[in-house]
């Protein structure tokens, strides 16, 4: 009966809501195997609450660390308007990787994933765009693109 009634009183929270409710969970008074199976439930989840809490505070810190680094290192990817830290750290960290790589644009295109390959079946010679590569460096590369064709006035116009 506990647990149902758990379930109904959470299944319309949001996310963070959510994970403030189960934080807050306690165990439960009485005996008997429902209040036990309640009672394990509310432990269970305070205690995944409180990793998520945690989790998710090593994250922020985390990403604070990687933008005051590019921010010292490399200010010009976070200068586009719009451009998150997210996606700017994502290209200096795909270079970081595979520097002995990236001789040429067209090696950087191909790592983050941007540059076309021949895909040609009989008389037709045909390309698309490559699969491969690094998918957060390739994410970053389209959003920086998308910013930068955004502020040219012509597209805009057209």
């Amino acid at each position: 009966m506990q647990t149902r009634f758990l379930r109904e009183r959470m299944s319309s929270l949001g996310n963070a809501e959510l994970f403030r409710t189960c934080a807050t969970l306690g165990p439960l008074d009485g005996g008997g195997d429902e209040e036990g199976g309640a009672h394990a439930a509310h432990m269970t989840l305070r205690m995944l609450a409180e990793r998520i809490e945690q989790l998710t505070g090593q994250i922020n810190e985390l990403n604070r660390r990687l933008t005051r680094l590019v921010e010292r290192h490399a200010p010009q990817l976070l200068a586009p308007a719009g451009m998150c830290s997210d996606s700017a750290v994502a290209l200096p960290m795909t270079m970081g990787d595979n520097p002995e790589r990236l001789s040429t644009e067209a090696s950087f295109a191909a790592l983050c994933g941007v540059s076309p390959i021949a895909c040609s079946s009989g008389w037709r010679g045909t390309r698309q765009l490559n699969y491969g590569g690094d998918h957060r460096a390739n994410a970053a590369s389209i959003a920086s693109c998308s910013l930068a064709y955004a502020s040219i006035p012509a597209p805009q116009a057209y």
